[in-house]
């Protein structure tokens, strides 16, 4: 057990301190065990956080987070790839996963209030730098197609919102 976590350190330290060259060296092959493995640690890491902020509230997070950050990562990935076909990107879905798997690291610190904000900016540097490596994309093309991503996913939190809006008919007063 101690070697896995050491592993685990190690790798995060990576990602974290040279993330250009970890993810010049990520395998962009291998299957999905190890991505998934940890970005489920990093996840419940971040539930294991939570339960603590909210003194005890958040304990159902160590539970739904793994489960939540599996089922996103399968999406982020399809989404990210086929944004970055777009742009030209020459990588596999199995190598976005491992890119979003591995920029997922940041959720370490996922459940810190306000140092999370600096986190999910850093979350998104690291899958701008491994999209441009593992796509072959400039720097500017992978800006791009994470920024189409991400206005694809907002659309459609806007989008469910208003559907939301329309089926109950409530909308939330104005303080």
């Amino acid at each position: 057990m101690t070697e896995f976590l050491k592993q685990y350190y190690e790798t995060a330290k990576q990602i974290i301190t040279k993330p250009i060259d970890f993810f010049k060296a990520m395998p962009i092959t291998g299957g999905y065990k190890e991505p998934l493995i940890f970005a489920v640690i990093t996840a419940v890491i971040m539930g294991i956080g939570l339960t603590i902020v909210t003194l005890g509230i958040g304990f159902l997070a160590i539970i739904f987070a793994p489960i939540a950050v599996v089922i996103s990562l399968f999406l982020a990935a399809l989404l990210l790839l086929l944004c970055s076909k777009i742009v030209g990107g020459t990588g596999t879905y199995e190598a976005t996963l491992r890119v979003v798997a591995y920029s997922n690291v940041v959720n370490i610190i996922g459940w810190i209030p306000i140092v999370s904000i600096l986190g999910s900016i850093y979350g998104l540097v690291l899958t701008v730098l491994g999209m441009r490596e593992i796509h072959k994309l400039t720097t500017a093309k992978a800006v791009i197609a994470v920024a189409i991503a991400m206005a694809i996913v907002l659309l459609l939190v806007v989008a469910l919102a208003v559907i939301g809006i329309g089926i109950t008919g409530y909308v939330p007063p104005v303080r």
